[in-house]
C-alpha cells in the first residue's frame, strides 16, 4: 500500500509546561521529572524512522480503517531516549490496540535539545492524520511570548447519560465570562471562611462573595513561566489545612499562603521536588507526594518518607491519607502500604482490591469508612471501592468491571450531607453517583455545558454547590 507522508511545522500559541503532561491520555512510565517544552537551539530532533516505527506498530490492517488524529507528547532525554509521556488520541481505534506506547519508546535514538554545549531534556509534540490507509504527519512548534489563553474541550470516550436523566446544570465560567485569567484549570478548592480558591494555568483566583482577588507573579513571589514573565507557572493541586493555610504545587515548587504573605518551598529549603498532589492529615500536617518518595510538613519541620528510610513498594508516590486511627496509607506504581506506629505493612492479600490496583486518593466519612479510588491501566481492578469500618469491602459500578480501566478516576468528594459521591473521570467528564439509589449520571461536553472532557480537582462549597476545575474553564452546580 502505498503511503504518503508530508512533515509540516504546526503553530501553537501556547504556556510553558514544565514537567507536565499536556494531553488527557498519560503514561507514568518516563523517569524525567524535569524539562522543558520544545526547547533548544537546536530543538530535539526525531531520527527518520520514527514515523514508520509508530505504522509498523498499527500495522497494515488497522491502517486501512484508522481515522482521525493521534497528538503525542515525547519526552526525549539527554541521550536521546525517547519516551511517551501523554497522548491525545481522537482516532477511532485505542491507542493501546494501536500500539503507540511501544511503538514510540522503541524507536531509535533522538538528536537532543541543546543550549549552547549543553544537551537538555526536552518534550515534543507530533501529531499523526489518518484517513484512507494514508496519514499526514506534523511537528507542533510552541511559541511562548504571545499566548492570551489556553483551553481544551474535547470528545469523550466514554457516551455520557441521556439529556433527560441528568439533575444538574451547570454555570461555567471562563475568560471571556468572567475575571476567570485562564481557562485551562487544574486545582480548586473551599476555605475555612467558604471563599472558593482557583488554580489555572496562569494565575490563582480568590473567589469570596462577588469579589474575585488575583495573584499571579506580578504581584506575589510566584514564579514566572521561563519563556514570558508575564505569565504564572501552572497550579497544579492546591489544598487548605486546618489554620486556613493555602498549599499550592506550582512548578517544580510548593507555595503556602497564609492569608498575609506568601512562602515558597523548593529543593534548596526542603525536600521538595516537583510535588504532585497535597493532602492535609487530620492532625494539620500536610503531605506531598512524588517521584522522590512522600514529604511532609509537620510542626514546621520536613520528613521525607520513602523507599529507603520505610520501606514503601516505590518512592513514585501516586497518593496517601491519613486515617482518623493515624494510620498512613501509600499507593505507589509498585502496590501500596500501610504505616503504623512506625511499622510499614505491604497490602498484598489476594483477596482486597488493594493487592491489584494502586491508591490514588483516599476519603474517611464520618462513619469511619474508607472510600478508595484505584489506578490500574491493566486488568480490571481500578475503580471506586469503599471498607466499611468493620473491614468489609464494597465495589461501586461492579457490574462494570472496566469502567475506569481506560479512563481512570482524577479527583473525588463524598457528599455527605446529600450522600452522593462526585468524581471526574479522565477523558470523560464528571459524574455524579446517589449513593442510596446507585444512580449514576454522566456529565460529558456532549449532553451537557461542561466543557471539557479534562476535568481534575472538585470541591464543594458552603452553600452546597460542587466545583470543578476543567480544562476549560471552571464549573459549579446551579443550586435549586
Amino acid at each position: 500500500m502505498r503511503k504518503t507522508i508530508y512533515i509540516i511545522a504546526l503553530c501553537l500559541f501556547s504556556t510553558l509546561l514544565k514537567a507536565q503532561s499536556l494531553y488527557p491520555e498519560k503514561f507514568e512510565d518516563c523517569k524525567l521529572s524535569e524539562f522543558c517544552l520544545d526547547c533548544g537551539t537546536p530543538q530535539a530532533q526525531p531520527p527518520k524512522t520514527v514515523f514508520q516505527n509508530i505504522l509498523r506498530g498499527v500495522g497494515e490492517s488497522k491502517l486501512t480503517r484508522l481515522k482521525g488524529t493521534i497528538e503525542m507528547q515525547i519526552l526525549v532525554d539527554q541521550q536521546g531516549k525517547p519516551c511517551l509521556l501523554s497522548i491525545d488520541n481522537k482516532t477511532n481505534l485505542n491507542s493501546a490496540e494501536l500500539g503507540i506506547r511501544q511503538s514510540v519508546n522503541t524507536t531509535e535514538n533522538w538528536s537532543p535539545a541543546m543550549e549552547g554545549t549543553k544537551k537538555q531534556n526536552s518534550s515534543v509534540s507530533l501529531i499523526m492524520e489518518f484517513e484512507g490507509g494514508k496519514f499526514r504527519a506534523k511537528r507542533r512548534v510552541f511559541n511562548f511570548t504571545s499566548q492570551s489563553n489556553m483551553k481544551a474541550g474535547g470528545t469523550p470516550e466514554r457516551k455520557g447519560s441521556e439529556r433527560a436523566a441528568l439533575s444538574e446544570n451547570w454555570k461555567v465560567f471562563t475568560q471571556g465570562s468572567s475575571e476567570l485569567p485562564w481557562d485551562m484549570s487544574r486545582a480548586v478548592a473551599t476555605d475555612l471562611k467558604g471563599d472558593v480558591w482557583i488554580g489555572t494555568d496562569n494565575g490563582i483566583v480568590k473567589i469570596s462573595g462577588s469579589k474575585w482577588q488575583h495573584f499571579n507573579s506580578r504581584n506575589t513571589i510566584i514564579s514566572a513561566t521561563q519563556y514570558n514573565k508575564a505569565q504564572t507557572e501552572s497550579v497544579r493541586d492546591m489544598a487548605v489545612d486546618q489554620k486556613n493555610n493555602k498549599w499550592f504545587a506550582i512548578g517544580y515548587d510548593v507555595y503556602r499562603y497564609d492569608n498575609r504573605s506568601w512562602t515558597k518551598f523548593d529543593s534548596l529549603n526542603s525536600p521538595i521536588n516537583w510535588a504532585r498532589k497535597i493532602v492535609v492529615d487530620p492532625k494539620g500536617n500536610v503531605l506531598f507526594t512524588s517521584w522522590d518518595g512522600i514529604a511532609r510538613f509537620e510542626g514546621g519541620k520536613w520528613k521525607l518518607i520513602n523507599k529507603k528510610n520505610s520501606k514503601l513498594p516505590s518512592d513514585r508516590v501516586l497518593g496517601v491519607f491519613v486515617d482518623s486511627r493515624d494510620r498512613t496509607w501509600i499507593g505507589t506504581f509498585e502496590g501500596n502500604a500501610v504505616i503504623e506506629k512506625g511499622k510499614t505493612t505491604a497490602l498484598n492479600d489476594k483477596s482486597s482490591p488493594l493487592s491489584k490496583a494502586y491508591i490514588s486518593k483516599m476519603w474517611e466519612d464520618k462513619k469511619g469508612n474508607l472510600w478508595f479510588s484505584l489506578y490500574n491501566e491493566k486488568g480490571n481492578a481500578a475503580g471506586m471501592y469503599i471498607l466499611s469500618s468493620d473491614g468489609k469491602w464494597e465495589r461501586l459500578w461492579k457490574d462494570e468491571p472496566t469502567m475506569f480501566a481506560s479512563n481512570s478516576i482524577n479527583d473525588f468528594i463524598v457528599d455527605e450531607e446529600k450522600n452522593t459521591l462526585w468524581l471526574s473521570q479522565n477523558n470523560v467528564g464528571i459524574i455524579k453517583y446517589e449513593i442510596g439509589g446507585k444512580k449514576t449520571e454522566i456529565y460529558t461536553t456532549e449532553n451537557s455545558s461542561v466543557p471539557s472532557v479534562n476535568i481534575e480537582q472538585i470541591t464543594k462549597d458552603k452553600e452546597g454547590a460542587i466545583w470543578a476545575a476543567t480544562f476549560a474553564g471552571i464549573i459549579k452546580t446551579e443550586l435549586k
